[in-house]
């Protein structure tokens, strides 16, 4: 077990980048074969720095502990999920379509905007911009990964807490 704890975020419970990257490439290398769906989604929480500011670091830690909490049970074990940037998270979703992962990441837009989180200053939520995007034939894994960061550039720019899929 201690080879397995060393690839999980004790913060969040997420994966950490490297492993994750490694499901990633694996689950590509499968979808290709098998010319089964790939879906990446990139979950980023929107203010992050006001919500460390505002609410500390502690609080900021539990409530992103929650965000991963409430992407998996949405994605109901459809697959894994990384911590791929220090409030961006990721979700490799094999065998479900775009169309799919995006019905999922507003699933889990609107779940967080329900939860309320606890700290010294008072009560908050979070919003998350997310962006989709599904593997394309002859795609590396690296250019999913980018894609589905980029669509969250877009959800950002437009506003935030909303999905955008490329």
């Amino acid at each position: 077990m201690p080879a397995r704890a060393a690839q999980i975020c004790p913060r969040t419970g997420a994966y950490l980048r490297p492993y994750f990257e490694s499901l990633l490439a694996q689950a590509h290398s499968d979808a290709h074969l098998a010319k089964m769906p790939l879906t990446v989604l990139w979950v980023d929480v929107d203010e992050t720095q006001e919500g460390n500011d505002t609410h500390g670091l502690e609080a900021m830690d539990a409530a992103l502990s929650g965000l991963v909490d409430e992407l998996g049970a949405e994605l109901d074990g459809r697959g894994p999920i990384g911590r791929v940037e220090g409030d961006a998270f990721a979700a490799s979703l094999y065998a479900v379509t775009p169309y799919m992962a995006t019905r999922l990441a507003d699933g889990l837009r609107r779940r967080l905007e329900a939860r309320t989180f606890h700290s010294g200053a008072g009560d908050f939520h979070l919003t998350v911009s997310v962006g989709v995007a599904g593997l394309r034939p002859g795609e590396p894994y690296g250019n999913l990964l980018d894609a589905a960061e980029a669509a969250c550039v877009q959800a950002k720019q437009a506003g935030r807490n909303r999905v955008v899929a490329r």
